[in-house]
């Protein structure tokens, strides 16, 4: 389930925020969950594998913004979109959105002035989509005793590898999470692959500062095959690696797409 939140300054200020805002928009998602639901994502999660799913992502801001000096200055309203394939995610964000004003977001306190839900697509085993935030894979290892992380391309074949076995992992976690029955050893037979279309290493990578943390990341027009559950379970819970910090969230491109 997907919802579009715009929300304005309780005093009618322009929007200013640093050019990399992520980790202040993870900030303002956990701050309009109710405190229940804010302790169970964050502490508990979705355990797999020694790992905690969340099973929620969001896009960047869709206004453009004016940079001035090193901040983005979004005008009166900020807007963006929140999925998750659990309904009581979306409705426990989603309710609290209304119920509460001056919502904190670094110097400012913001209210609620438009929500909207949207219809979800009819997908295939072929589609072309777009990223609403930037998809990111990853693997994390020690070299001479010192923790590594290296970041993968999507013309490389380990990103599409690391892109399955996350979507496998999330597909489970849903089915678990909403009480259906599963077997771990049916999942071996979903898959999803990745392939660059409209694409450019030099204008589609991005380098995000989330907190202390350099992170890289793709943006552009890509090509989802394969198993509907696994499209499925990546347009509601985000593409890659850390969906839940604002990475992932794509929706379907055609050439008349307005690619905001």
């Amino acid at each position: 389930m997907r919802i579009k939140l715009t929300f304005e300054d309780l005093k009618g200020r322009d929007i200013v925020l640093p050019i990399h805002y992520g980790y202040l928009l993870h900030y303002l998602v956990y701050n309009i969950f109710s405190e229940g639901m804010a302790q169970k994502l964050y502490l508990e999660g979705f355990p797999i594998d020694g790992k905690k799913f969340k099973l929620f992502t969001f896009s960047n801001i869709i206004e453009r913004g004016t940079k001035v000096d090193k901040a983005l200055n979004f005008g009166k309203y900020i807007t963006f979109y929140f999925s998750s394939p659990l309904y009581e995610i979306v409705e426990d964000l989603g309710s609290n959105a209304f119920r509460k004003t001056g919502i904190a977001l670094n110097d400012f306190n913001l209210f609620l002035v438009a929500v909207e839900v949207i219809k979800a697509p009819r997908l295939t085993d072929n589609v072309l989509i777009r990223t609403l935030s930037p998809i990111t894979a990853y693997s994390t290892f020690f070299n001479n005793g010192k923790r590594t992380t290296h970041y993968y391309r999507p013309t490389e074949s380990e990103f599409n590898r690391l892109i399955e076995q996350n979507a496998q992992n999330k597909y489970l976690i849903i089915k678990k999470a909403q009480g259906l029955p599963i077997k771990e050893d049916e999942i071996n037979n979903l898959h999803i692959s990745i392939e660059p279309y409209k694409f450019s290493l030099e204008k589609n990578k991005k380098i995000v500062y989330f907190k202390n943390t350099v992170i890289e990341c793709f943006s552009g027009i890509f090509k989802l095959t394969g198993s509907l559950e696994l499209i499925y379970a990546t347009y509601d819970a985000g593409l890659g690696v850390k969906s839940s910090e604002g990475f992932g969230m794509w929706d379907v491109w055609n050439e008349r797409s307005n690619l905001k």
